[in-house]
This record gives structure tokens, C-alpha cells and sequence, in this order.
């Protein structure tokens, strides 16, 4: 990747810093190998190169001492020449998932994440751009632990300057003891040049993701949550078990509110008993019967990393725990902690035959008593999902964490996909997933539908006296805000992820129910293809955003344009397609890609906030 410089010494490779200083010195090279040593420890990182353009850099440091070392700096360093960059980093928290945004480089900016929640307050993925060469770097973090990126203009002398780039652990209160012979590994870092500014051509990192880390799937899934929240009862969700199955819904999972002792059934988070007083109080295997006999599987929530003081687990065994600021929090790290909520999760599992589980995680963890940035308990709660993984090789696992907190690439490769946000508005949505895509596989980000049928709308225009039925949608993370949306707009949003429901499917209007179980349909239709699509963001402004989700050859091509403010009459969309070839559109035309290359596809522009899908298909 000639945007970076070739780096021949330690220090421009690393920033170690330990109880023996800095490591410094020259870098011997071996191949793909770059090793550092001082006699105390000893730095190596492995380049891997990708045919997708993606370059893995991991590695390890060492101690080769015969004492003990404490380190206080880990981190990789990339150097770059000098001139005008921008810099493009993402805000992350509840509601508000990846917010990104470009700033220019003037001394240093970055991110950093103090969490156990790894993407609390910041996404680790950044990228930085040339605006002289029109060229930049997109660096996407392994975060294994509370971490932080920098990128900072250093003088090189007299005017000069060059650009580096720091990832690595969080250094406050960074002290972490290796035992001689002992290994700790660094943060693995993906990166690859980008051209666009638009999307930061994340269709490499699809494409390296759904080749390295296949999906096993792309479910549509109904959850309760949205529902009536907490306050379920055993009929209700009799009902939305059937009208699912009707709809085409494939896991049904039950939200909070299953387990406790009573109404306060928070107060009991940690025991995981089923609630025999509110809920279906005692009844879930029935539940789970009936999910499976309708043909869907079956799922519960379940937030292992938290429990309550006044629990049966907490006044038997304390020592499994974390006490900060009021919340407590399961020790990974300690190893009879992690025995006991791995066989309490089997139990379950077994018990209800699930073959789902929301995985949740609700408050931040900030100070590690380990000194390691989260290390050592990012290890066991690892450990703890692929022990589940091994021991149940069809559960599928979804990943929640308040909707986004913990949302990053690390929590991809464990889990299946991610809940998108608790802000279930489709408007924002659209937004959330647009910037996520920057930085994931569009495959492991699900999008969800949180709807229920209006009755008696009055008409559009004055001259039109028939009252109509309209879809409405929450506009946030409860019901306190409602919005309408358009059917089409709905199906784009749809569109290319597992799709979710989580709503009264009994009282959306029969059209409306009839129109999304015909898109579901056509879903399934398409998911072989849309399971290994990549994403490229054609358009991205005030009134328009456009999606193109492509095959990786680029046979099938299926375009997603989302009108938000019609402010033309047509939209011109120029699609990434094969060169010298001829492609077959859904609305019945056959052109050339030289053709759409150089006149682009237009699409009528009529309402505000609808969508149009168009597939191309090569002859």
C-alpha cells in the first residue's frame, strides 16, 4: 500500500512502553513478519494481504526476559506522508449509533472507548484522507479490550511534517504484568486504501468479511419487545405466534420480562429463573412448544454480564462479581464465574429448546481492577460464546447491547448479527445502517420493522372523502413518538439484512399485512444472493440515499433508491456494474453497462419518503 511510508524502525511500527521503556531499535523483517526486541520483550506483527484490497496486521508481545515486565503502552502505528487530511471518525451511543463525521487534521484527533462495552461513546474504525492525492486509509479495530485511536501531524523538521496513525489499548491506567514466556496479543487491524469519501469503498471490507466470516443466514425474525414491552401475557403471544407464522417470521424470541419473582422482575437479573407471577408465570415451554409447532424456532433474551444485589447468585457467591457505581457486573476474567453462567445458559437452552438467544448488555463497565484494558475478561466472555457456539453449532446469537454500545467489528466475528438500535424510527434506521455499513457487512446488521396498522386517516388531498389505513411506525426507542411511513419506504428499509418485527402483527391492515408477506417472500428468493452481496453507497445527500447491493462479479446488481425530500422529478443513478456487458432490469428494459455507465439509470421522483428497487441481472 504505497499511501504508507515503509517503516524500518520499532518506534514507527509500535508504541511499547514498559517498566523497561520504550521499545526502540531496528525492525528485521522476514517475509511478512516485522520483529522488534530490546532483550526484555519482544514485538512481533504479521501483514496479511487480502485479493479483496483488505490487509490484516496482527501480532504479539513477547516477554523473553527471565522476570516479569510491566507494560504500559500497546499499541500499532502506521505512518503516512505529509500534506492535507481529513479525518473520519464515528460518535456511538444509545439511539444515536454510528454518527460519523469528517474533520480536518490539524494537531490530533481520534477516538477511544473506557468501556468494556467496546464501542461506548466511539466506533473503533477511522479513516484518514489525502485531499492533495484524492487517496486515504480506512483502519477498522479488533478492539479486545477499552481502546484508543489517534492520528496526529508530526514535524519531521523545519516545516515539515509527516501523519501517523495509533491504535492500540487504552493507556489510562494501562499496567499490565507478562510473565516471562508469556505472550499478549495486539489488537488486530484491518485497513485498506479508499478513493471514495461517499461510503470509504467499504465494499472491500464485505467483501473480505463474507469470504473470511460467512453468515449462516439471513433470518427474518419477530421479537416481543416492541410489542407490549414487559407486559406480555401467555395469550398474547399465542396470538402473535400464529400471525407470524402467517407472515413467514422463522425465529420467534421472547424479550425481557420472561424470568424474576415477581412484577419488579429486573430486580432479579443474575438468577435467570423463569417468573412463575407475571409473564407466562411458569408456561414458556408451552410457548416454546408452539413456536416450533408452527414451524419457527424458538428464542429468549438473556444479559449475562449484569445482575442485581438482592440475588440468590449474589449472596451465594459475591466473588463472581464486579461492584461499580451501584450495577454489578459478572467477572469473566475469574474462572468459576464464567463455569457458572456457561451452564446456566445450557440450562436453559436445553430446557426450552432454543435455538435463539438476544444476547443484551445494559450499563458500562469502566474500571478494570485487572489493569488490562478489559483484556483478561474480553478472554473469558470470548471463551464463553464460542463454548456455546461448540456445544450448539446451530444457535443462532444475536448481539444487543442497548441497541449499539457494544456494535463493533470484535462482536461480529462471535456473533451472528447485531439488533440494529433501540431507536426502531425506520427514518433513522435508514441513517444507522448507512453509516454502519461503513465499517460491517451489511449481512450482520438486522433492520426492523415496528409498526401497527392507523384506522380512519383523513385523505391526502381535499376532493378525496374516503378515509384510508395507514402504516405507523415508532419513531424512537418507544412508542412516545410515531411517525408514518410509507409501505415502499418500509420494504426498501427491508431490504439486504435479516429483517425483524417487533410489533402487534394483528393489527396491521390486511393490505398492508398481505404486501410485507409478499416482500418476505421475495426475500427468501433473494437471499442466497443478498447473503454474500457487498454495498457500495452510490448517493448519500439532504434528499436522497441510494444503495447498490451487488454479487461479487457483479452479475446481479439490486439498486435501493430512498427518496426523502422530492425535490426533482428524477433521480440519475450510476451503479458499479461489469464492463462490456449487457444486463436484464426488473421493469423489463436490457441495457448495456457502457450505456448505463455514461446516461446512468433514472428513477421517477413523486413522493417524499418512498423507495424504488430495481434488480439488474447480466445476460
Amino acid at each position: 500500500m504505497n499511501i504508507l511510508k515503509r517503516c524500518e524502525k520499532a518506534e514507527q511500527l509500535w508504541r511499547i512502553i514498559g517498566d523497561f521503556g520504550i521499545l526502540c531499535g531496528v525492525v528485521k523483517k522476514n517475509n511478512n513478519e516485522y520483529i522488534a526486541d530490546n532483550g526484555k520483550v519482544r514485538a512481533c506483527s504479521v501483514i496479511e494481504k487480502d485479493e479483496s484490497g483488505v490487509i490484516l496486521r496482527k501480532g504479539y508481545v513477547e516477554n523473553i526476559s527471565s522476570s516479569p515486565v510491566v507494560l504500559y503502552t500497546l499499541s500499532s502505528k502506521f505512518v503516512l506522508d505529509g500534506g492535507e487530511y481529513s479525518v473520519y471518525t464515528q460518535y456511538n451511543a444509545w439511539q444515536n449509533e454510528s454518527m460519523g463525521g469528517w474533520q480536518p487534521l490539524v494537531t490530533t484527533a481520534g477516538s477511544r472507548c473506557e468501556s468494556v462495552r467496546n464501542a461506548s461513546g466511539a466506533a473503533p474504525f477511522g479513516a484518514l484522507f489525502n485531499e492533495q492525492s484524492g487517496k486515504g486509509v480506512a483502519f477498522h479495530l479488533n478492539a479486545l479490550g477499552a481502546w484508543e485511536m489517534r492520528f496526529s501531524k508530526i514535524p519531521s523538521g523545519g516545516e515539515a511534517s509527516f501523519v501517523e496513525a495509533e491504535l492500540g489499548f487504552l493507556k489510562d491506567g494501562f499496567s499490565y504484568e507478562l510473565l516471562p514466556g508469556e505472550k499478549v496479543e495486539l489488537p488486530e487491524i484491518w485497513y485498506y486504501t479508499v478513493k471514495n469519501k461517499c461510503d470509504l469503498d467499504c465494499y472491500k471490507l464485505h467483501t473480505y468479511l463474507n469470504k473470511k466470516y460467512p453468515r449462516k443466514t439471513m433470518p427474518v425474525l419477530y421479537n416481543t419487545w416492541l410489542y407490549k414491552f414487559d407486559s406480555f401475557t401467555f395469550d398474547d403471544v399465542m396470538i402473535q405466534i400464529e400471525k407470524a407464522k402467517e407472515l413467514g417470521v422463522e425465529y420467534f424470541v421472547i424479550d425481557a420480562g420472561w424470568f424474576g419473582k415477581g412484577a419488579e422482575w429486573w430486580r432479579t437479573r443474575g438468577d435467570w429463573d423463569e417468573n412463575l407471577v407475571t409473564g407466562f408465570k411458569g408456561r414458556m415451554c408451552e410457548i416454546a412448544d408452539e413456536v416450533r409447532r408452527c414451524g419457527m424456532k424458538f428464542g429468549f433474551w438473556l444479559e449475562p454480564e449484569t445482575a442485581n444485589f438482592d440475588t440468590d447468585i449474589m449472596k451465594a457467591h459475591p466473588e463472581y462479581f464486579i461492584s461499580e457505581n451501584g450495577s454489578y457486573f459478572l467477572d469473566f476474567a475469574n474462572r468459576d464465574a464464567l463455569e457458572h453462567i456457561y451452564g446456566k445458559t445450557c440450562e436453559l437452552v436445553d430446557r426450552y429448546g432454543a435455538e435463539f438467544i438476544k444476547f443484551d448488555f445494559n450499563a458500562d463497565l469502566r474500571y478494570d481492577k485487572e489493569h488490562s484494558a478489559f483484556i483478561k475478561y474480553m478472554r473469558g466472555h470470548r471463551e464463553y460464546i464460542l463454548r456455546l457456539k461448540e456445544k450448539y453449532p446451530d444457535l443462532y446469537m444475536e448481539n444487543c447491547a442497548s441497541g449499539g454500545y457494544r456494535f463493533a467489528l470484535r462482536d461480529g466475528l462471535l456473533y451472528d448479527s447485531f439488533w440494529l438500535s433501540d431507536n426502531q424510527s425506520p427514518y433513522e434506521g435508514l441513517r444507522i445502517f448507512k453509516e454502519s455499513v461503513m465499517r460491517m457487512a451489511p449481512q450482520w446488521i438486522e433492520c426492523w420493522a415496528v409498526i401497527c396498522s392507523a384506522k380512519g386517516v383523513p385523505p391526502v388531498y381535499a376532493g378525496q372523502c374516503e378515509y384510508i389505513d395507514k402504516l405507523i411506525s415508532c419513531n424512537d426507542a418507544t412508542w412516545n413518538s410515531v411517525a408514518g411511513v410509507h409501505g415502499s419506504f418500509l420494504k426498501g428499509f427491508l431490504t439486504g439484512s435479516p429483517i425483524g418485527f417487533s410489533c402487534d402483527l394483528a393489527s396491521i391492515d390486511a393490505a398492508a399485512f398481505e404486501d410485507l408477506k409478499k416482500h418476505i417472500e421475495n426475500f427468501k428468493n433473494d437471499r442466497e444472493f443478498m447473503k454474500n452481496a457487498v454495498c457500495h453507497i452510490l448517493s448519500d445527500t439532504d434528499s436522497v440515499c441510494v444503495f447498490e447491493f451487488a454479487s461479487i462479479d457483479y452479475k446481479k446488481v439490486q439498486i435501493v433508491a430512498f427518496i426523502k425530500k422530492a425535490r426533482q422529478d428524477n433521480l440519475c443513478v450510476f451503479p458499479k456494474l461489469c464492463d462490456d456487458a449487457e444486463y436484464v432490469l426488473s421493469n423489463g428494459a436490457v441495457k448495456s453497462s457502457s450505456d448505463i455507465e455514461e446516461n446512468g439509470i433514472d428513477f421517477a421522483v413523486r413522493n417524499c419518503y418512498t423507495a424504488q428497487i430495481l434488480t439488474l441481472e447480466k445476460k
